[in-house]
């Protein structure tokens, strides 16, 4: 019976392990310094960021039917700051990230964040935006993500005046929910195991 519930266990515990795979990504397309993607405002503790040029392509493995989005664009509206540890730590207020290749009203992508954290590393050339409560939304997003994660690589930071500007690439991963027919043939597996369990 121990072993019957030991197997059990070890079942239930490789469904609960799911794999985390990449969603959508796409790397720095600013090609220096004169052309970023974000700007931290140090006086009203605000980040906002957008892409409006060329060269931007988003790959989609995760989307249904996979393939990538060449000349894309986002927008991210400004979020609020809040200091953790002063110039090196925030927290960033809700906000939502839209990717479009035209109309910014039709986005292709849609990242909502409940919250995050911005962290611009005082003896680094890099910064990190990563978001929590994260929820993915498109025509091609699959309906069964769960544990939705993003994060911006922020690269080349600029000081102008009382602001930072960045230049940046871009990831985001989920996992997904296991299908019904799945934990109805494992659930079926699992019982039949126990039954031979029993009568050995």
């Amino acid at each position: 019976m121990q072993r019957t519930l030991c197997l059990v266990g070890l079942l239930a515990l490789a469904v609960a392990s799911r794999a985390t795979f990449t969603v959508a990504t796409f790397s720095d397309p600013a090609l220096d310094a004169t052309t970023p993607l974000f700007t931290w405002d140090t006086t009203n503790n605000t980040l906002e960021g957008a892409w409006s040029g060329n060269g931007m392509t988003v790959d989609t493995p995760g989307f249904t039917g996979g393939g990538s989005v060449a000349n894309a664009h986002f927008d991210m509206k400004p979020v609020q700051l809040t200091t953790i540890v002063a110039g090196t730590l925030y927290q960033m207020s809700a906000g939502q990230i839209l990717f479009y290749t035209n109309d910014i009203n039709n986005p292709f992508f849609t990242v909502d964040f409940d919250g995050g954290l911005f962290l611009n590393p005082l003896s680094s050339s890099a910064a990190t935006q990563a978001g929590n409560v994260v929820d993915f939304s498109g025509p091609n997003v699959p309906a069964n993500l769960i544990q939705e994660a993003f994060a911006y690589s922020f690269a080349n930071p600029t000081q102008v005046g009382d602001k930072w500007t960045y230049t940046a690439s871009f990831t985001s991963s989920a996992d997904v929910v296991p299908e019904p027919a799945s934990m109805v043939a494992l659930g079926a597996g699992i019982v039949a195991l126990a039954r031979r369990r029993r009568k050995a």
